[in-house]
């Protein structure tokens, strides 16, 4: 079997709108995952995208 060097990797994509960041991840076995977090809250995090994959890798 030949495995891709993606293959053990996550994947994310990210749509950052105006009132909510979307995250989709690929984890290393395939299966997808989502998050969604609101674009801006700096109570909580500073950046949406960097907080939703760190949520995600937990």
């Amino acid at each position: 079997m030949i495995m891709n060097s993606s293959d053990n990797q996550w994947q994310f994509w990210i749509d950052r709108g105006g009132t909510f960041t979307d995250i989709v991840a690929r984890k290393p076995s395939g299966r997808l995952i989502s998050h969604k977090l609101l674009s801006e809250n700096s109570q909580q995090y500073h950046d949406a995208a960097l907080q939703g994959i760190k949520e995600l890798l937990q």
